[in-house]
């Protein structure tokens, strides 16, 4: 890891993103690598709603930690977890676990766009922080020119919704299929293990993949009140691999808790706080 999970925040705080270098260790990503190929290979290829994947060079698995048992050991990388437990202040939640596979693909893999629509969009707060962060963990490396890299524009989590208007990002998005990005956005060039943590306001998008095709997983987190992407919080459901503090993690409880409650507690995940 080379930067701590304090000085992560305050990169977060300015700049709305960070990566954080060697973030899962060589051997975890080949478990998930190896276990995300095996389970595309055998089954077809779209697992996810078709709302969620109109690319037809995309391979999206949701829901990936009750369908995938390796997945869950992202949870135990304290370097990737103790970043959005501090960005998070200490309150959080994994609400929705996904595996990619990126084809070789001339256009834009995905257009400028922000997560989770209207009701999230709020302005970031510093004092209680943001309500959603996605960590994208590559598999492959994307450091070579035309590898499908994710763009972002560093500062764009505190634009207000309409900071650019439409005929803006239309001309943005016919340049991105080019590969050309706007001034001021960056270009993430990654090695395998590394991790970009970036909120839901942060404008981003996936330039056309040239090279080779590109893996990784995302974990969406959230404060641990909010409701999670993947399931109903009923402990029944949930995939008899996952240990008990996952479920908690993942958003599982009782039809007993009162969920009031995850509004008053930190997540008991002290074992990711690097401090």
């Amino acid at each position: 890891m080379t930067i701590s999970p304090d000085s992560a925040h305050t990169q977060f705080t300015e700049q709305g993103f960070v990566l954080i270098k060697q973030a899962v260790p060589d051997a975890v990503v080949k478990i998930l690598d190896d276990a995300a190929l095996q389970l595309t290979d055998d089954r077809a290829p779209d697992l996810t709603h078709s709302s969620f994947n109109t690319n037809r060079a995309l391979t999206h698995v949701r829901n990936a930690a009750n369908i995938i048992p390796e997945y869950q050991l992202l949870f135990g990388c304290r370097d990737l977890m103790s970043v959005p437990y501090r960005i998070l202040n200490e309150s959080i939640q994994v609400l929705g676990s996904e595996m990619l596979r990126r084809a070789v693909y001339q256009q834009a893999h995905e257009p400028w766009h922000r997560d989770s629509g209207a009701f999230l969009e709020r302005p970031y707060d510093e004092v209680n922080g943001p309500l959603h962060l996605k960590a994208q963990v590559f598999f492959t490396d994307t450091r070579p020119k035309d590898s499908g890299n994710l763009v972002l524009i560093p500062g764009s989590h505190r634009w207000s919704v309409d900071h650019k208007d439409d005929d803006y990002w239309e001309s943005a998005n016919d340049a991105l299929a080019q590969g050309s990005v706007p001034d001021g956005a960056l270009i993430i060039q990654a090695e395998p293990g590394d991790a970009v943590i970036f909120g839901n306001t942060m404008w981003h998008a996936v330039l056309p993949n040239l090279t080779q095709e590109r893996r990784s997983a995302i974990v969406r987190f959230g404060q641990a009140w909010l409701r999670p992407y993947d399931h109903h919080c009923d402990p029944a459901t949930a995939a008899d691999h996952l240990s008990p503090e996952n479920r908690l993690l993942l958003g599982y409880s009782s039809n007993e808790v009162n969920p009031v409650d995850l509004y008053k507690e930190a997540t008991a995940t002290h074992s990711w706080d690097a401090q």
